[in-house]
């Protein structure tokens, strides 16, 4: 006795080369398709990331600049681009600062704090200085406080500066503005 299929079966119970083929080709594209959309929004998160990154850099710079303008302890106590023989990089801006000793007598050192642009390696450097001779400078702490640093710019407003700064990351760039003065002129 033969069994025989029910109605609308067959014994045949496996795909034919063709159906594989049209399986794969559409998961393939399936794959391509998610593949694309991860790759498409894994850039875009990057580049979010880098321009969040840019504005924090920029904003911090700026209001750090600004705090040591507000805190500046005697006069002249702000100079734009001051004139000063530093080993490396350009001299945007010193900001007088409180003299070292701390008594306040004659015999005191005044102590800047000095901003300097490094354009070669996109960074602004942060330094406490003493005056030394023939306008030299000597560092007593040094630390970048910025990178990808495209330019800075210090310029007189009123009794106090005008702060811009415009930082980069990847292909974005962020710009922070702030003007601040000194609390004693």
């Amino acid at each position: 006795m033969s069994r025989q299929p029910a109605r609308g079966f067959s014994l045949d119970r496996g795909f034919s080369l063709m159906e594989i083929v049209v399986a794969l080709a559409l998961a393939a594209i399936v794959i391509a398709l998610v593949g694309s959309l991860f790759v498409a929004s894994l850039s875009t998160w990057r580049r979010g990331s880098d321009m969040r990154e840019a504005q924090v850099q920029a904003g911090l710079l700026v209001d750090l600049i600004a705090r040591d303008v507000r805190n500046a302890s005697q006069a002249p106590s702000v100079t734009i681009r001051p004139r000063l023989a530093v080993e490396e990089g350009e001299p945007v801006l010193s900001v007088a600062a409180a003299p070292v000793a701390g008594s306040g007598g004659p015999g005191d050192q005044a102590i800047w704090v000095l901003y300097l642009h490094l354009p070669d390696r996109r960074e602004v450097v942060r330094q406490t200085v003493v005056p030394g001779p023939a306008g030299r400078v000597t560092a007593r702490d040094s630390r970048v406080v910025a990178t990808g640093v495209e330019s800075i710019t210090v310029e007189q407003s009123g009794s106090g500066v005008v702060i811009e700064v415009e930082i980069r990351r990847g292909r974005d760039v962020a710009r922070s503005r702030a003007t601040a003065a000194p609390r004693n002129p």
